[in-house]
């Protein structure tokens, strides 16, 4: 498998960088149905996923003072590397923006960033910079399942022959043409934090 980037990408460190909120978080945190691959829901709601997790939710962290908290949908959603945009599909909570990172002739690597608002001026074949924010986590509150505001983000290989209003998530859970990565094994998980509970889900399901 061709590698897309030469060292691990810091984009911990970036979400920090364009969200004042997010200085000094000591750790982002991950629970049971948070990672690639995972069946589980780790939001307050019964059964598992209709697929397997096709990447990593981001949404609780611990604060410099050692609070947990979670995002807001105020929340800037910033890009991993320079790229440029390659497709915009809609999402059940928002919209998804793909960002083609053109590893080789042979595949299309892609950053995919979901479940959020996207900034107007965001444009198809816009070229980007590692951290150029293209949006910010869409407002679930109120939902019926009552999921909390995160970002998705997913990796991928897809053929370059793939146009890009061919890609929408449909597609990408059922083709397999998709080759899917764990974004975890691509970035800078100095800040992450695995858990094997998940208290955020027993205390809104307890309060329900």
């Amino acid at each position: 498998m061709s590698i897309p980037f030469a060292t691990p990408v810091p984009y911990f460190a970036l979400l920090e960088t364009v969200n004042q909120s997010l200085a000094g978080v000591r750790n982002f945190n991950f629970y049971p149905g948070m990672l690639f691959g995972s069946r589980d829901k780790w939001w307050p709601d019964t059964g598992l996923r209709p697929t397997a997790h096709e990447g990593i939710d981001i949404c609780y962290y611990t604060d410099g003072a050692g609070r947990d908290q979670r995002f807001s949908p105020r929340i800037a959603v910033p890009v991993m590397a320079s790229g440029r945009t390659f497709a915009v599909c809609r999402d059940f909570l928002g919209h998804s923006v793909c960002i083609d990172h053109g590893v080789d002739n042979f595949h299309r690597f892609l950053s995919v960033y979901a479940h959020i608002v996207l900034h107007r001026q965001v444009s198809i074949g816009q070229t980007v910079q590692a951290g150029d924010v293209v949006g910010t986590v869409a407002d679930t509150t109120g939902r019926k399942n009552r999921m909390p505001a995160h970002v998705h983000i997913s990796l991928m290989r897809i053929p370059p022959t793939v146009p890009p209003d061919r890609l929408d998530w449909k597609y990408i859970c059922s083709s397999d043409q998709v080759d899917l990565i764990d974004p975890l094994s691509m970035l800078d998980c100095d800040q992450v934090a695995i858990h094997s509970g998940n208290p955020w889900k027993n205390q809104e399901e307890a309060a329900s």
